[in-house]
């Protein structure tokens, strides 16, 4: 008997860039949870981190990938005053 399955369309997804503050620490399976422009934004779940370092994060989740990048106003003044 032969049987076709119908092959499931991947389809690629948005990568939403920003500059913000984790609200919490980042972990699979759970949402994550970030301050953007004074809002608390909620994501669908934590798929998998791809990147994480002091100045940004990337992940990823059911619908997105995530970069966040951090503003550090104190070291960007360290940054100017030298």
């Amino acid at each position: 008997m032969l049987v076709m399955m119908k092959r499931r369309e991947q389809r690629r997804k948005p990568v939403i860039s920003l500059t913000g503050t984790l609200a919490r620490a980042l972990r699979p399976g759970m949402p994550a949870v970030y301050l953007y422009q004074g809002f608390l934004i909620r994501t669908s779940a934590v798929e998998a981190i791809l990147e994480a370092d002091p100045n940004h994060v990337r992940f990823e989740t059911k619908n997105s990938i995530y970069s966040i990048s951090y503003f550090d106003p104190e070291g960007l003044d360290e940054g100017l005053s030298a």
